[in-house]
């Protein structure tokens, strides 16, 4: 288990360990999720951001916990 803090801005250190498991350096995009009441980070598929960023707000309709479960994998 790794530990960071909230800080007052709503910022967290991503423990070095952390970063060299998901392969993360600076300017990488992370993407967060929760599952199972869990949070969830990920590091983002460099060629994904800016079409995700695209479509983002359009995907609201598939936004519930059940959506999420069925598409997690794909």
């Amino acid at each position: 288990m790794h530990i960071s803090r909230l800080a007052a801005n709503n910022q967290a250190v991503i423990p070095q360990e952390v970063r060299d498991a998901l392969g993360l350096k600076e300017g990488d995009v992370i993407t967060f999720s929760v599952e199972n009441g869990q949070a969830v980070l990920r590091k983002a598929p460099s060629g994904d951001v800016e079409y995700l960023k695209a479509v983002e707000s359009t995907l609201s309709e598939w936004s519930t916990p059940e959506d999420d479960d069925a598409f997690r994998d794909l």
